[in-house]
């Protein structure tokens, strides 16, 4: 799936999504910057921008 409706599903469900098969997800939140940390939580880091190539593709999955 795209990143976009990656986003807007994991809003709805209030999780986090990931670029396949990287292994950082991001926490995407409503008016604020989202936080991208590891696949178990660890190192939270707020302010992640996707790169064009992050914006294109269709590797994205919604997850907890």
């Amino acid at each position: 799936m795209n990143i976009c409706e990656a986003t807007k599903k994991a809003l709805e469900e209030n999780k986090c999504i990931r670029e396949k098969p990287y292994k950082v997800k991001v926490k995407p939140i409503k008016g604020d910057v989202g936080t991208i940390m590891g696949l178990d939580g660890s190192h939270p880091v707020k302010g992640w921008q996707p790169t064009a190539r992050e914006l294109v593709s269709e590797s994205w999955e919604v997850m907890e």
